[in-house]
């Protein structure tokens, strides 16, 4: 059980960093704090909200680019969930 608990926690740690990565990667070209919509600002009004990045991120010149599974990842870590 121990042994379960530890990968399942480094499982989310690692979808975590996976998620920024991929946000500094593809995204931070646009977003960075000078910007009009700053990452601060993105990451304060979509807490809690990942479907409404992964919408977003749909729309986005750079986002279009992303396979499902790394909106899925930018829009969790973004949300505040991983």
């Amino acid at each position: 059980m121990g042994n379960l608990l530890i990968l399942l926690m480094a499982s989310i740690v690692f979808a975590e960093s996976e998620g920024q990565a991929l946000f500094e990667s593809q995204c931070l070209r646009c977003h960075t704090e000078k910007s009009q919509k700053p990452v601060s600002l993105l990451k304060q009004k979509y807490k809690g909200k990942p479907q409404e990045v992964a919408e977003l991120a749909k729309r986005c010149p750079w986002g279009k680019g992303l396979s499902d599974m790394e909106v899925e990842l930018v829009s969790k870590w973004l949300a505040g969930l991983e």
